[in-house]
């Protein structure tokens, strides 16, 4: 019963709307609740960025240096940044704490959550059904949380978000 009620909650909290909005709410790695829609709100921020993580994906951990420069440099121009993690295959638990200790020891400050059941992944399409996944995938989505686009790259991603200043 308790899985049952567990699936329907990611369900819901995941499931896109009718209008394309991609909001959603996981909760970061130091067990926060984090809400799309709360961060732009209290940031006042006109564009979000959600940039897919997996510690298999060298692309990914190559970028983060970038994005946390990227970010430092942005925020006061309207961008609020935010990390989605991925599991790798294997046991959940041992993927976020390898998770946390790699920024424990890398000293990244952007906003991290990790999506343990990949249902966020899987409604934006990173995360297939059958458990594949594409990476890196960044999406930017406006103050309202519609998909302005996506990119497979950070330089690709970096490149059209200049023509959004």
């Amino acid at each position: 019963m308790k899985n049952i009620i567990l699936i329907l909650f990611l369900f819901f909290f995941s499931t896109i709307s009718a209008d394309g909005n991609y909001s959603f709410e996981l909760y970061s790695m130091s067990g926060k609740l984090v809400s799309t829609e709360e961060t732009m709100k209290k940031s006042g921020a006109k564009y979000l960025i959600v940039d897919f993580f997996s510690l298999i994906c060298e692309p990914c951990k190559r970028s983060l240096p970038e994005w946390e420069k990227f970010y430092k440099e942005n925020k006061a121009k309207g961008f609020e940044f935010l990390l989605v993690m991925l599991p790798a295959t294997g046991d959940r638990r041992k993927q976020e704490k390898a998770l946390k200790d790699y920024f424990k020891k890398n000293s990244f400050s952007l906003e991290s959550v990790f999506d343990k059941y990949s249902v966020v992944g899987e409604k934006f399409g990173v995360v297939e059904k059958s458990g594949d996944v594409t990476l890196p995938m960044i999406f930017v989505l406006d103050k309202s949380g519609k998909l302005l686009f996506k990119a497979a790259s950070h330089e690709e991603a970096v490149a059209k978000i200049k023509n959004l200043k």
